[in-house]
């Protein structure tokens, strides 16, 4: 086998000399070697492309807050993160398009009805504040207080926002059972169920509040 060859493959793909070997044992010729690395490569990154989740353990510093909470809530680093399902930043990004906003990434830029596809949005923030129940780990709270304002089943599937590109998959039951390690008191999210117009709003400093999707799209 000729180690020029080897080299050749080594130098147009950027791989090492054992791989370049092994594709032109396996594919027999320099160009067809090349050839079938390129349409492998391309097929993995479609294939990364339209993924539509990622493994919990390598979705960022997000998890180390849940995994925390899991800890010192639950005596277990599986309790939560067993629950969710951390959507890739690709697919992340399509439902928030659809479902919030195709302009802006956060909530926080989205200043009026034409910034986002949400309206009728109103603060429950005077009967409860989030922020509060929060600081003081009441995991009780969120069922008390918001559960019954929105007739969801406890089995449905929602998406919670922090952002364009970060979201996580989760049943309704799981968020308002395990709520606290979702929030932070300087972020806005929003929660979205496909199968219902209303939309739950998260504000900064414990402020809260019910809106409507301007559509019922789904993906």
């Amino acid at each position: 086998m000729s180690i020029e060859k080897i080299k050749h493959i080594r130098d147009a793909l950027h791989i090492g000399l054992s791989e370049a070997k092994q594709l032109l044992i396996t594919h027999g010729t320099v160009e067809s070697a090349i050839e079938k690395w390129n349409d492998q490569q391309a097929q993995l990154i479609e294939i990364e492309k339209n993924k539509k989740y990622i493994n919990f353990s390598e979705w960022f510093y997000i998890k180390e807050f849940f995994i925390e909470c899991s800890q010192r809530f639950f005596n277990t680093d599986d309790t939560i993160p067993n629950k969710i399902k951390p959507l890739s930043e690709n697919y992340a990004k399509q439902l928030w398009n659809t479902y919030v906003s195709e302009k802006h990434r956060h909530l926080m830029m989205v200043k009026s009805d034409e910034n986002w596809n949400i309206t009728n949005v109103k603060s429950f923030a005077q009967e409860w504040n989030w922020g509060t129940s929060w600081n003081q780990n009441e995991y009780s709270a969120f069922e008390k207080h918001v559960k019954h304002r929105l007739d969801w089943e406890e089995h449905d599937i929602i998406y919670f926002f922090w952002g364009r590109y970060t979201a996580a998959e989760i049943s309704w039951k799981t968020l308002y059972k395990y709520w606290i390690p979702f929030m932070y008191e300087d972020e806005m999210n929003i929660v979205v169920n496909p199968k219902n117009k209303k939309v739950l709003i998260i504000g900064v400093s414990g402020s809260i509040g019910i809106g409507e999707r301007k559509d019922t799209l789904k993906i």
